[in-house]
């Protein structure tokens, strides 16, 4: 007999917010269009009110909605109200298919600062930066076959880490706020077979670079990391943009 998982609140509030935006981002529901009470949204939906309540909370601090007191719920223009939160969602959209304007976006900011954050991490890292680095490669090199989700979590970490060895504490808050779109890019970028090994010796290179306090070569050594991910993840959408027209040509 098969088994079913019990629905949650939670899972329910997460498919509430995904509609929600997938009709934002759509352009269903436009810049100023003023969203329904939440006692009727709730019962369209057939969910409750809390969830509905919770969703929108969460939609307004991406910057989707803005909640005004007694005169309702109003759609904003993502484009001029968002906030980093919502990369993500964004990133997301239209089946995994990236946003390529958006995407080169984000990778220029991730330029600027990841690559002065390597540079001054070289002169201003500390013992525990260092060990903290060091481990993190160790740990992902002892597993044989580390999950995506594994890998992602090493590649931020290891990336944020760097950030906090620079010494700039508003670098290091910028940078977290981008946690989210940035796991998302590295969970696409590591669905390609064979980066790993690559990756490993590059993040390698970048660590012995802010060991022995090279801050060009530590500059150097970032750049030419994101570069290749950004060369990657361009394969990887024209790839899935190939797939896509040649399911549509093979539709009869």
């Amino acid at each position: 007999m098969k088994s079913f998982q019990e629905l949650k609140a939670e899972s329910l509030k997460a498919l509430f917010i995904k509609e929600m935006e997938d009709k934002i981002l759509s352009g269903e529901l436009k810049p100023g269009d003023r969203l329904p009470p939440e006692r009727n949204m709730s019962s369209q939906m057939g969910i409750s009110r809390s969830i509905v309540n919770a969703g929108m909370v969460e939609l307004a601090a991406k910057g989707f909605v803005a909640i005004k007191p007694r005169k309702g719920t109003v759609v904003l223009d993502f484009r001029t109200e968002g906030t980093p939160q919502m990369l993500s969602s964004i990133m997301n959209y239209n089946h995994g298919k990236l946003d390529m304007e958006l995407f080169y976006s984000l990778m220029e900011t991730r330029m600027l600062l990841e690559v002065e954050s390597a540079r001054l991490a070289a002169v201003n890292r500390k013992p525990e930066d260092l060990k903290a680095l060091k481990n993190f490669i160790a740990t992902i090199k002892s597993k044989e076959k580390p999950s995506i989700t594994e890998i992602a979590d090493f590649n931020f970490l290891f990336h944020y880490r760097v950030v906090m060895a620079s010494g700039n504490i508003i670098f290091s808050m910028i940078f977290k706020s981008f946690e989210p779109v940035c796991k998302s890019l590295i969970t696409k970028f590591f669905s390609r077979d064979g980066l790993l090994q690559q990756s490993l010796k590059q993040h390698e290179a970048l660590y012995d670079s802010i060991l022995h306090k090279d801050s060009s070569l530590a500059a150097d050594s970032m750049k030419s990391i994101l570069l290749t991910g950004i060369s990657e993840l361009e394969l990887l959408n024209k790839d899935k943009e190939a797939h896509n027209n040649h399911f549509f040509l093979d539709k009869p």
